[in-house]
């Protein structure tokens, strides 16, 4: 290790107990995105704006020059530029302000927007997804600084709005359309899963939210065997969607199955790729009780699907399975199921020997002191496939524990949040160029 790894290296050490403070103070603020399903938009925006506020004051004090983007009045995003003396090449940290819901509170083991610190853990909404790869990354330009390192490429900081529900034309696209650019980017989303130091994450899958609508016929609760035996009164008394509903389920399972055994990736735990039925509203037109048929039904599925497969060739898909599953009943023949497709999130992959990858993982194995790091799929998806929307290509690399990401009593190591601040700053280091070279 050469002598200028070595301060950078002892200044985020240095640095440790403030950024906990800092990703404590982050967590502090309840910025769950005001678009996420369930929320009331007027009572919860502007939370994602004062994060972004913690993070420009962060970035000033690295030395940036700090602008603010605003597509939504009170949804800021902050970006800050270390401008190089010239020559090198260009790097973008970044990361989302906003948070998903806390769920339950009763399964909380503390309040969710008040950060729990352990010797070894931060424990509260947002803490591995992801206000601490924001806050490292901020405290790895802050370490820079302070160990008197000077860039040849530029480095850009950016705190984005929107990503929990695809919203990039308010977060990461408006910033890049703003013109804070680079050459390369990490999004500092949590790349490990368990409780390990994080992973190189070069690959994210497809993400598709659909929702499929029945219709039946209602009845009286007392007739229900009449409708369900062919022998007897049939479809022509009534239709019960929940029964219905159960010939889609069985072929969007089977091809689930069928994923799960041909559809692999080699950095992808096999049967990863799925169709989850996550939400199911079924009842009688206006009733809530079990006493008629139910006559309406609607079902919302997230899909995580092959990163080498098109958003649009695995719509085509799930359409053909449906209806293939409904051309053997007589009544989902006449009333076929209507699709809704709600949110399509194309995957993205890093091209195979991109530099930048063999850079950070220098870097990871140098700040961990040897250990080189995993290298995976991500387990979401991030705001790397609008970035390669616009030219930018990248990889995850972020602290955090994922399995815990989106439920209660999530939390981030410590660890994970001071191997990933040596990271970045190794990283660029490396990437940019150091200007006394």
């Amino acid at each position: 290790m050469n002598e200028t790894a070595k301060r950078v290296i002892d200044e985020v050490d240095r640095l440790t107990d403030r950024m906990i403070g800092s990703l404590a103070d982050a967590i502090a603020i309840p910025s769950v995105n005001p678009k996420y399903p369930g929320q009331t938009y007027e009572e919860v925006v502007g939370a994602e704006g004062d994060v972004s506020a913690l993070l420009a004051d962060l970035y000033r004090e690295a030395g940036a020059e700090v602008g603010t983007v605003t597509v939504e009045r009170g949804r800021d995003n902050a970006c800050g530029v270390i401008g190089g003396t010239g020559g090198g090449r260009s790097l973008l940290l970044n990361g989302h302000v906003d948070v998903v819901p806390p769920g339950r509170l009763d399964r909380w083991r503390g309040e969710p927007f008040r950060a729990q610190i352990t010797d070894d853990t931060v424990i509260g909404r947002g803490a591995t997804d992801m206000k601490s790869g924001l806050i490292a990354a901020a405290y790895a330009a802050l370490a820079l600084r302070r160990a008197g390192v000077r860039l040849t490429g530029d480095l850009i900081l950016q705190a984005v709005v929107g990503e929990e529900v695809g919203d990039h034309e308010a977060g990461t696209t408006a910033v890049l359309e703003a013109g804070y650019r680079a050459d390369a980017a990490i999004v500092c989303e949590p790349s490990g899963q368990a409780g390990t130091l994080p992973a190189s994450v070069p690959v994210t899958p497809g993400l598709l939210w659909f929702s499929i609508s029945l219709e039946g016929r209602t009845a009286h609760s007392g007739l229900r065997g009449m409708t369900i035996h062919p022998t007897l009164e049939g479809d022509e008394l009534g239709v019960n969607t929940i029964d219905k509903f159960w010939l889609v389920y069985q072929a969007l399972r089977e091809l689930e199955d069928e994923w799960a055994r041909h559809n692999r990736h080699p950095l992808f735990p096999p049967g990863y790729f799925n169709l989850l039925p996550g939400v199911l509203r079924a009842n009688p037109s206006g009733i809530l009780v079990p006493f008629f048929l139910a006559d309406e039904l609607t079902v919302e599925y997230c899909v995580y699907h092959h990163p080498d497969r098109s958003n649009e060739e695995v719509m085509a898909e799930i359409e053909e399975r449906v209806a293939n599953a409904c051309r053997n009943d007589p009544w989902l023949r006449e009333h076929p199921p209507v699709f809704e497709w709600k949110l399509l999130w194309p995957p993205y992959a890093l091209p195979e020997g991109a530099p930048l990858e063999a850079v950070l993982l220098d870097a990871h194995t140098l700040a961990s002191g040897g250990t080189a790091p995993a290298r995976t799929g991500f387990m979401g998806v991030c705001d790397l496939t609008w970035m390669d929307r616009k030219g930018i290509g990248g990889l995850v690399y972020g602290p955090g524990v994922g399995f815990t990401a989106h439920a209660e009593n999530e939390y981030v190591e410590i660890a994970q949040l001071v191997q990933s601040a040596k990271t970045y700053a190794l990283t660029a280091m490396k990437w940019c160029g150091l200007a006394d070279d």
